[in-house]
């Protein structure tokens, strides 16, 4: 009788495995044409990249990107369809896509697109692998991938945070396999990109790894050494000015920004331009509990994380931290939240729970969905508290992922017991 109930339920794991591809199929058909749809489309952020590449190329001056007016008529010059400026862009940034810099726009769009798809695929692969996933967990992780906004508004916008998710991929299982080196080289390679990765540096300095500091140090400042030349000083002293002035721009409180710091100035900042329907006006109580949550957060994260013999938690708790904290997160900063995704999801795999896996879905569910939180019709009065999904959904799963830590250092100190 148990052998017959054995195959019965064999049977039905794989009837479910079944259905899960056969969703990865419909679901891999839509993804594929929607970003052929996009593929050479002008649009923001790669007419940024691809601009300072082409005048990188001409010798213009670097410093003369962070003149707003100036660059986008350069811009416009390439993509007349788009206004676009190089905001706080890293002037090492310009240097990534010199390769396609000698294309036109939408040949350059098109190969840069393809690259993408290929690395997500890669990267996918080589997940699934690593953690060994298998039956219905192999095809779950792809649907979780294919259903994510912030993945689509990468490809909609030709944006380079897929191959950020791709390097930190690597860097998390460099971390997990103590390669000190290899982890440094890869998160100032990050951070000389798009200034992504910055407090997993934090983690590196809370657990004392003072080799893979040193590397990421080194590495930071040899690529910035090496673009020097061509870069120029000045055009670091603009960034800079750039990036302390536009930290407490009044746009950063429109609900596109995904982060702590818009979800408070939103409620307390008056701005005819950028936020006319505030609850009061008092930004300077919006500045106070922006860095007190911010504050909290960061510490919080540190003490529950720091000791874990399983280093996949810290990881993905300083990735989530990072992006909600940074002022600047939108919706294609988001896609690093699958390394947190994935992480959770290994862990539930290991740690099963109904309550846990119903809580997982909701907070996944309130970043993939493709929700309008841009609405004007949910961006002024108490409605506002609507608005801030992303922002919601990845404060849960670092929720998630501290209760997980917790679990797992009693775990750890009832194994030392015995």
């Amino acid at each position: 009788m148990s052998s017959i109930s054995t195959g019965i339920l064999n049977e039905i794991i794989q009837y479910k495995v079944k259905i899960f591809w056969l969703i990865v199929f419909i679901l891999a058909c839509y993804f594929i044409y929607y970003v052929i749809q996009h593929a050479a489309c002008p649009s923001h952020g790669f007419a940024s990249y691809y601009t300072a590449s082409r005048l990188l190329i001409k010798g213009d001056d670097v410093n003369n990107f962070y003149n707003d007016n100036w660059f986008s008529s350069r811009v416009e010059e390439y993509v007349p369809e788009v206004y676009e400026i190089y905001n706080v862009n890293m002037p090492t940034t310009a240097f990534l896509f010199l390769p396609l810099a000698f294309l036109d726009y939408s040949n350059a769009r098109i190969i840069w697109t393809i690259f993408n798809l290929i690395i997500i695929l890669i990267t996918l692969i080589y997940l699934i692998k690593k953690l060994q996933f298998e039956n219905f967990l192999a095809p779950l992780l792809i649907i979780l991938f294919l259903c994510f906004q912030p993945l689509y508004s990468n490809f909609a916008y030709g944006q380079v945070y897929i191959l950020i998710f791709c390097l930190l991929v690597l860097a998390w299982f460099a971390y997990k396999s103590r390669r000190d080196e290899l982890l440094g080289f890869l998160l100032a390679l990050v951070f000389i990109l798009k200034t992504a990765g910055i407090f997993l540096i934090l983690l590196l300095l809370l657990q004392k790894k003072w080799r893979s500091l040193l590397w990421a140090l080194t590495t930071a400042i040899l690529l910035i050494t090496a673009c020097l030349p061509r870069g120029g000083i000045d055009a670091w002293y603009s960034y800079l000015g750039r990036l302390v002035h536009y930290s407490s721009h009044p746009s950063l409180s429109v609900t596109a920004y995904q982060s702590i710091h818009s979800f408070f100035h939103h409620f307390t900042a008056y701005d005819k331009q950028w936020n006319q329907e505030p609850l009061f006006n008092l930004p300077i109580l919006g500045n106070i509990l922006s860095v007190i949550f911010s504050l909290m957060l960061i510490i919080i994260t540190s003490i529950k994380t720091n000791k874990l013999k399983k280093t996949d938690l810290s990881f993905g708790a300083f990735v989530i931290a990072g992006i909600v904290i940074s002022p600047v997160s939108l919706d294609y900063h988001y896609v690093l939240i699958l390394i947190p995704i994935v992480i959770l999801l290994n862990w539930l795999r290991q740690n099963p729970s109904k309550l846990f896996w119903i809580l997982f879905i909701i907070f996944y569910l309130l970043i993939a969905v493709f929700l309008p939180y841009i609405s004007p019709k949910v961006t002024g009065g108490l409605w506002v508290v609507f608005a801030y999904p992303k922002l919601y959904g990845a404060i849960g799963l670092l929720g998630l992922l501290l209760f997980a830590a917790y679990k797992s250092k009693l775990t750890e100190i009832k194994t030392v017991k015995k």
